[in-house]
């Protein structure tokens, strides 16, 4: 367990860094959305770059993969959305949003930070494959949900739109999100390079490697940065119950499709469980808050998942038995 846990400390040690440094006071109001802006359009694309340049081209899109996580997910929202509704008493879109919550990883920042040190390169294959099957399948059922229980502003259409358009609307307006993410153009470009084999010179490689190298840390500060909203209350039912399902139910669900339901190895299943273990991603909360639904109860669940994750995710690590990366 301590070796274990002498690689997860480090990383929420980074996230609680970014927690106090805000709580603190010690950074600027928009500290935020400058350090999403460099991690999310300069530093994770340069280390999905490197990553897939390094990786042999047959490797990255792994069907399987993308299948089981995908029916993991939308198990997940169809699951928990009717039980979201039914135990708390909220509207469709509400338990909508919830169920997304429980359904979509941290992986973009956190994932990609520390299962890597986990597992090394080999994990990549595994985390395209669940990371694509997020943003196509997952956050876009989520979202047409969403639209479906009546939710307006940026999660659904306006009241006055019928059913059908509505969810046409919230797809297209997903399908734009995942064109546009900078993510998945890292990773079409580095599939490009390696399919053709190209090296790139030194100079460009060490901008890319250094832009890359700076992800993990600076992505992982700006959670923790996120996390501080003074006034949220986190002691309610309904936080407890969506980070309850997002860091046991999601990885129960992960370990049964992806071994019984799709035969997936061991080793890559024991990679898609703990991709699905990590705690709830932050830009659910925009969502909820866009769309007009309790968008607090989101805030608390992605803040208590995170903190709880350090302990559930380490004894995940060490209930599998994991070899850390050399």
């Amino acid at each position: 367990m301590l070796s274990v846990l002498n690689v997860t400390a480090p990383f929420f040690a980074l996230v609680a860094c970014g927690y106090l440094a805000a709580r603190l006071k010690l950074l600027p109001d928009n500290a935020v959305p400058a350090l999403n802006t460099f991690v999310l359009y300069f530093a994770l694309p340069c280390m999905m770059v490197r990553f897939t340049l390094a990786t042999p081209v047959e490797q990255l899109f792994n069907a399987p993969v993308f299948g089981a996580y995908a029916t993991t997910g939308v198990l997940m929202l169809a699951l928990f959305s009717v039980t979201y509704r039914f135990a708390t008493g909220h509207k469709w879109h509400e338990g909508a949003y919830a169920a997304l919550a429980a359904s979509w990883a941290n992986w973009g920042y956190m994932g990609l930070a520390l299962i890597p040190a986990l597992f090394g390169a080999s994990a990549l294959p595994v985390m395209i494959g669940a990371g694509m099957a997020d943003l196509l399948i997952v956050v876009s059922a989520g979202l047409a949900l969403a639209g479906m229980g009546g939710a307006s502003g940026a999660g659904g259409a306006g009241s006055g739109t019928s059913g059908a358009a509505n969810v046409v609307a919230v797809l297209r307006g997903a399908l734009t999100r995942v064109v546009k993410n900078p993510l998945i153009w890292g990773v079409l470009a580095g599939a490009a390079g390696s399919a053709l084999s190209i090296e790139l010179p030194i100079a460009i490689d060490t901008f890319v490697r250094l832009l890359g190298t700076a992800a993990g840390p600076v992505a992982l500060f700006a959670i923790g940065v996120s996390l501080y909203r003074p006034g949220a209350k986190i002691l309610r039912g309904d936080v407890m119950l969506i980070t309850g399902a997002k860091l046991l139910l999601h990885p129960y669900l992960a370990a049964m499709v992806a071994l019984y339901g799709f035969g997936i190895a061991r080793a890559d299943a024991h990679i898609l469980i703990l991709f699905a273990a990590l705690p709830v991603a932050g830009t659910v909360f925009l969502f909820a808050e866009r769309a007009g639904a309790d968008a607090e109860a989101i805030s608390g669940s992605i803040l208590v998942s995170t903190a709880l994750a350090f302990f559930s995710f380490s004894a995940l690590c060490w209930a599998f038995g994991i070899q850390l990366a050399q």
